[in-house]
């Protein structure tokens, strides 16, 4: 797949994705101007857990699998480059992931993900329960099953979100913060650029990186593009008499050990539009979980509660291409719970093809005309 290469580009939305192809597309000497309606970061890349994990769910497509392997291989170069440049400390920690059940039905489940990741040629390492626990005395003594696996990390998105952002503006980019974007400009099948509150802004490529937002500016324009919000509820632990060492894994959700001396916990999967409350729903769920993952944790303090709104897509995938019907437009939105793990290969590749008019095959699967969707 080919197309023009872009001469200017403008990135709407300053999250993990947004930010992220604005600093490659910077480092490979495009203008481009990066807006956002708020803060950098201020939005799902706030409210992440930020766990850089491997692939987890055997449904997931290979393309994608392939997106969230080359980015975990990136990462450790990519944090210690935007460190070196910007000296914004990105929290980013590698000191593996406990996968667990505690009851044989997750066992079962927890089997054949393992399978599949090993057949995938990752590192899945298989522990008795007593092992792991004299190793993680966090882990709740109900363990049935655990798996290490070396190498998984975590790091503060926002964090992240911020150094990518600095970063392209030291390489040139503009950095435009609560800056609302009213609409995109269009002259018949071509979009053109944005309009702000104060002016228009015009580029050769316009690009949509809006997450959960993106379908509100498609339809201005007619087209739809399928983006929902899906409500995360997370909960943090303070002063607990055990903190867990590692990221524990597994019964629909995750722990994590911050920077800050709190254990967070997360997260619900909530289909309720843009509902930001933390409920008391919400919450019980996070205590059960917390129970079963990592129960010593409820002898803490509860020292935070929050939500974040994830970039969800109808057809369960990103969104990453040319929009059909529109030169001059393209998206990337939709990643899920997986915005940050897959963030710099998304990000890489997305540029390269602006910059060069050759699409990677790797995007191919998630092109918007491949997904049925048009003007």
């Amino acid at each position: 797949m080919t197309s023009a290469a872009a001469e200017s580009v403008i990135v709407v939305g300053g999250g993990v994705i947004g930010s992220g192809i604005a600093f490659e597309l910077a480092k490979r000497g495009l203008p481009v101007t990066l807006i956002e309606r708020g803060r950098i970061g201020g939005e799902a890349s706030w409210a992440s857990a930020g766990i850089i994990s491997l692939p987890h769910r055997p449904w997931t497509k290979p393309e994608r699998v392939e997106l969230g392997r080359i980015s975990l291989e990136r990462y450790p170069a990519l944090v210690m480059e935007l460190e070196e440049r910007t000296g914004i400390g990105i929290d980013y920690r590698r000191p593996g992931e406990w996968a667990i059940a505690v009851d044989a039905e997750h066992a079962r489940q927890e089997d054949a993900v393992a399978a599949w990741q090993r057949g995938l040629g990752l590192t899945v390492e298989d522990v008795a329960p007593d092992e792991a626990r004299r190793l993680e005395p966090a882990l709740p003594e109900s363990l049935v099953a655990a798996r290490f696996h070396p190498g998984v990390g975590s790091l503060s998105v926002y964090r992240l979100t911020q150094a990518l952002a600095a970063a392209a503006r030291q390489l040139g980019a503009t950095i435009l913060e609560e800056t609302p974007v009213g609409g995109l400009l269009r002259e018949g099948d071509r979009v053109t650029g944005v309009r702000l509150q104060d002016r228009d802004l015009h580029a050769d490529v316009t690009l949509l990186a809006t997450g959960a937002w993106t379908r509100l500016l498609g339809e201005g324009i007619g087209v739809t593009l399928p983006t929902l919000p899906v409500k995360g509820q997370l909960i943090a632990y303070a002063d607990t008499p055990i903190r867990p060492a590692r990221v524990i894994s597994g019964h629909g959700g995750y722990v994590r050990p911050r920077p800050d001396g709190t254990t967070m916990v997360a997260a619900t999967e909530e289909y309720v539009g843009f509902d930001r409350r933390v409920t008391g729903d919400g919450v019980a769920w996070l205590l059960e979980l917390t129970r079963t993952l990592c129960p010593v944790l409820l002898q803490g303090e509860v020292a935070e509660t929050w939500t974040g709104l994830r970039p969800g897509s109808e057809t369960n995938d990103p969104l990453i291409g040319p929009v059909p019907g529109f030169s001059g437009l393209w998206v990337s939105a939709g990643h899920f719970r997986t915005g940050a793990k897959e963030a710099p290969a998304t990000a890489e590749l997305v540029a390269e093809a602006l910059a060069t008019g050759e699409i990677p095959p790797l995007l191919r699967a998630f092109d918007p005309a491949a997904q049925r969707i048009g003007g």
